[in-house]
């Protein structure tokens, strides 16, 4: 593999993250007009967030599966192309029905990419890089991300809500192409004579591979709830102007960010890795926590912006440690799979209950209760202290 054809790859790989992330996010900023257009309710709006994630929690497993016999290069393709064709029919989509489903193949889609890209983006950097690298990856899922809010408030305000969504689809699968082209000639080094069946039944045995996952739900939570509705949830509850709504939301990605490049940096280089990896996660929970009590643009954009950092960084620094944990390097892929499916197994229902928590407690409850929940999980790591 060319050396200098390496930055170029990692560029690549980041790139098609970045523009993934948009079509995660782009349709929060038309939830408004979406409900207004298809006649929608509160919990309907959960269920098509919902949706996304019913797709994306139990084919990360099958990523990793068949990123393992056809390899990370075709897989991660495979996913882009169907997250890119379906992100275009949630534009066309007249009903509740028609964009849950295109919603849940868009999940599935995304599930096909995330754990090969990052099995590719493992094999090509140097070790002692690799949690910078790492959190640079999730970093730019931020980056897309805020551009997909922010970038798609404004399209929205001019073409209403599909066409916005087809343009998004449609770069998707260019960059599809573009990154298919550029990463070929990725090795993937760590070959095993072990049947495929014999070590995916060792990963999901370990249990450390469940513990870790769970343990840092917090963040799952804060990414999946946050992104997804805490837009809606500035327009309606608290009568912001959609503009700002969608700058607060800018910002949580935005600064994210800094969390996946510095937070990954930080933990490479720190003797108190564990240390690091707890305080993120209680910091998320509390900052979680702290959204209801604050109405002010200002006050609300710092809470949003201390969210985002220790949002990835907590998402970073899990991705690190299973890396880390993984004895068999041809089982990266999946087993980074595998802790993504269990973390979005409750991931993908959390929107629909939070937003049932809303209808019946209120906006206030709703994110106490997610917040604390993601805190008081961290005590399974006590389980695993000796393992991590």
């Amino acid at each position: 593999m060319s050396v200098r054809k390496l930055p170029f790859q990692i560029g690549t790989i980041n790139l098609a993250r970045a523009v993934y992330a948009l079509n995660w996010f782009n349709i929060a900023p038309g939830l408004a007009d979406i409900a207004s257009s298809l006649n929608l309710k509160i919990v309907d709006l959960g269920v098509v967030t919902t949706g996304f994630y019913i797709g994306l929690a139990p084919f990360q497993i099958a990523g990793g599966v068949i990123a393992s016999k056809i390899g990370n290069r075709i897989t991660s393709f495979m996913g882009l192309l169907i997250l890119g064709s379906f992100v275009i029919v949630s534009g066309l989509s007249n009903s509740l029905i028609e964009l849950f489903i295109a919603r849940l193949f868009e999940g599935i889609g995304s599930s096909l990419f995330f754990s090969p890209a990052l099995g590719m983006l493992s094999e090509i950097v140097p070790d002692n890089t690799r949690s910078f690298h790492i959190g640079l990856f999730n970093g730019s899922f931020n980056i897309g991300g805020g551009i997909g809010i922010l970038g798609w408030t404004y399209l929205d305000s001019v073409y209403s809500w599909r066409f916005p969504l087809e343009l998004a689809g449609m770069i998707m699968i260019a960059v599809a192409v573009l990154n298919f082209i550029m990463v070929s000639g990725i090795p993937q080094s760590h070959k095993s004579q072990v049947p495929l069946s014999k070590r995916v039944n060792i990963a999901i045995r370990t249990k450390i591979l469940w513990i870790l996952p769970l343990a840092a739900l917090v963040g799952i939570l804060a990414e999946t709830i946050t992104g997804q509705l805490f837009v809606y949830y500035a327009e309606v509850h608290l009568d912001m102007a959609s503009s700002l709504a969608s700058i607060l939301g800018t910002a949580f990605l935005l600064f994210g960010f800094a969390g996946g490049t510095i937070g990954g940096y930080l933990y490479g280089h720190s003797s108190r890795k564990n240390s690091i990896f707890v305080g993120s996660m209680v910091l998320t929970g509390l900052m979680v926590i702290l959204i209801p009590f604050f109405s002010d643009f200002i006050i609300l954009l710092a809470v949003m912006a201390v969210l985002g950092i220790m949002t990835v960084a907590v998402l970073s620094i899990l991705y690190v440690k299973v890396v880390e944990v993984t004895t068999d390097k041809s089982m990266v892929s999946f087993n980074l799979s595998f802790i993504n499916f269990v973390q979005n197994v409750f991931g993908s229902l959390s929107p629909f209950f939070f937003t049932v928590l809303v209808l019946y407690y209120g906006y206030g409850f709703s994110w106490f209760t997610i917040g604390f929940s993601g805190i008081v999980l961290i005590l399974l790591l006590l389980f695993v202290r000796k393992s991590y």
